[in-house]
């Protein structure tokens, strides 16, 4: 995917699914009923934000990490004929650290 630069403060996200949603009945809930997930891995990052005085502030983010985001504040783009969230880096609420044994 290192075809496709985020500008500025933006970044790439591809959405993770989570497993299918079945009711409490066990009957699996159809997508459209389905709460999307909120959760992703970064495909790509822009370079970061300008400051007032012009100092560049880069996003702390790498390809392939995992994030939790906004769940309001991501365009759905397809690109490739592939979808793809694309927002800014102030809707990401968290990254997942590895978990070592």
């Amino acid at each position: 995917m290192n075809r496709y630069q985020p500008l500025a403060n933006f970044v790439l996200i591809q959405r993770i699914d989570e497993t299918m949603e079945m009711s409490p009945g066990g009957m699996v809930i159809p997508e459209i009923g389905q709460v999307k997930s909120n959760k992703g891995r970064v495909i790509a990052v822009g370079e970061g934000r300008l400051t007032i005085n012009g100092d560049l502030i880069p996003i702390p983010l790498e390809e392939g990490d995992i994030v939790l985001f906004s769940k309001y504040g991501a365009e759905d783009i397809d690109l490739d004929g592939h979808a793809y969230l694309l927002l800014r880096y102030d809707e990401i609420k968290l990254k997942e650290k590895p978990i070592f044994a």
